[in-house]
C-alpha cells in the first residue's frame, strides 16, 4: 500500500481564545507551510502538559512553581501560572505564541510580565519578565495539565480593553463585580482579579480613564454590570463595583442620584470622606446597600475613621485599614509585592456574607 498523505503543518502559531463575546473571533496565524525536515525540527504546536520547577531572582531564595499547558478543544490553547509561595504572581492567560520552540505567555492587563520559555524535550527553560527585572525559570513536565481554575476573556473597548475573569466551574451562582482602578493601583488590579477569580467569584476589570466625570462613569458602569449579568455563573442578587479612589466617592453619588444604576453592593477603596461625600455615604446607608471600606497606604487609619463615621454601624457595612499596606493594598518585597495581612481573605468573606 502506498504511504498514507500527511499534510505538512505550520511551524508557527499563535493562538488566541476563541470566545471574545462577538466582539473578537478565533485568530490563528499560520506561517507559510514548511517541507519535512528533520527530527530536530521546532515542535508545532505549544507542550501540552502539567510542568514543575522554580523561578529566581537576582540569588534570592527559589520559588516553587508550576505551569499548565491545556488544549481544550481544537484550534484553542490557554496557559495557567502558579507559584504557591506567591500568590500575586499567578495568573490564567488564554493567548499562548509559539514559535521555533519558543513559548510566550503574556499575563492579562499585566504588559510587564511575561514568561518566555524554550522547550528542551521535557524541560521548559527561561524567563519571567516583571516588569523591570527578569527571573530566571526552570520547570519539567509531570504529566497531563491540571483542570482550569478560571477563564479570562478580553473585551475590546474605545479606551483599551476589559478584561473578564470568571471561574471554570459556574454550576454555582456567585457573586460578581466590576473593577475599577485608578491610575496608581492599576498595576495591582490584575493580581486582585486573578485572586478573586481563584474563590469563585466573577471580575470584570475596566481599564483606567483620567477624567472622572458623573455621564461617563453611569455609561461605563451600566455597560459594564449589564455583561455581569450576561455572564454565565454570576449570581443576579449579588452584583456590584469595586472602585478605588475620586471614582469611588462618585460612585456613591450617582447611586444616589440615579436609580437605574442597580447594585447589590459597593467596595471603596481608599474613597474620600469630604463634607460633600458624606450626605452620599450616609444616603446609602439609609437605603441599605452594603458597603466595604478597604484603606491602605498613608493616612488609612484617619480616612478609614472617617468613612465608619459616615456609614454608621449597620449591619452589613465594613471598613477596614491595613497599616502595612500600599495604596493598591500590597506589601512590597521579594519577587512580587504581597497582600496585606488578611487579605484577600477578608474581602472574600464579605462579600460571600451578602
Amino acid at each position: 500500500m502506498p504511504n498514507p498523505v500527511v499534510p505538512c503543518l505550520p511551524r508557527s502559531f499563535h493562538y488566541l481564545s476563541a470566545a471574545r463575546r462577538g466582539l473578537m473571533g478565533l485568530a490563528l496565524l499560520l506561517a507559510a507551510c514548511q517541507p519535512r525536515q528533520s527530527e530536530t525540527d521546532s515542535a508545532t504546536t505549544p507542550p501540552v502538559g502539567h510542568y514543575e520547577g522554580s523561578i529566581s531572582l537576582n540569588g534570592q531564595p527559589e520559588v516553587r512553581a508550576a505551569l499548565d499547558i491545556r488544549h481544550p478543544r481544537v484550534g484553542h490553547y490557554e496557559a495557567e501560572f502558579t507559584a504557591p509561595g506567591v500568590g500575586t504572581l499567578g495568573f490564567v492567560a488564554d493567548t499562548i505564541s509559539f514559535s521555533n520552540n519558543t513559548l510566550q505567555i503574556k499575563r492579562p492587563a499585566r504588559a510587564g510580565q511575561v514568561l518566555t520559555l524554550t522547550l528542551e524535550g521535557d524541560f521548559l527553560r527561561g524567563t519571567l519578565a516583571l516588569d523591570s527585572s527578569k527571573a530566571q525559570a526552570l520547570l519539567v513536565k509531570r504529566g497531563s495539565p491540571t483542570p482550569s481554575t478560571y477563564r479570562v476573556e478580553e473585551l475590546p473597548q474605545a479606551k483599551g480593553s476589559a478584561w473578564l475573569f470568571a471561574p471554570a466551574d459556574t454550576s454555582t451562582p456567585g457573586p460578581a463585580l466590576a473593577l475599577l482602578p485608578d491610575q496608581e493601583t492599576t498595576p495591582a488590579a490584575a493580581i486582585w482579579a486573578d485572586a478573586l477569580a481563584r474563590e469563585g467569584i466573577i471580575v470584570l476589570l475596566l481599564p483606567a480613564v483620567d477624567s472622572v466625570t458623573g455621564p461617563a462613569e453611569t455609561v461605563r458602569l451600566s455597560q459594564a454590570l449589564k455583561i455581569l449579568h450576561g455572564t454565565a455563573g454570576a449570581d443576579s442578587a449579588t452584583i456590584g463595583a469595586w472602585a478605588v479612589g475620586a471614582r469611588a466617592a462618585l460612585l456613591a453619588h450617582l447611586l444616589v442620584d440615579d436609580t437605574s444604576l442597580r447594585m447589590n453592593f459597593l467596595i471603596a477603596q481608599n474613597a474620600p470622606v469630604s463634607t460633600t461625600d458624606r450626605a452620599a455615604w450616609r444616603e446609602l446607608r439609609k437605603r441599605k446597600l452594603p458597603v466595604l471600606g478597604l484603606y491602605g497606604g498613608l493616612g488609612a487609619n484617619q480616612q478609614a475613621a472617617a468613612m465608619r463615621q459616615a456609614l454608621g454601624g449597620r449591619r452589613g457595612n465594613a471598613v477596614r485599614a491595613y497599616r502595612a499596606g500600599r495604596p493598591d493594598l500590597l506589601v512590597a518585597g521579594g519577587l512580587s509585592p504581597r497582600f496585606g495581612t488578611g487579605l484577600p481573605a477578608d474581602v472574600v468573606e464579605w462579600l460571600r456574607s451578602r
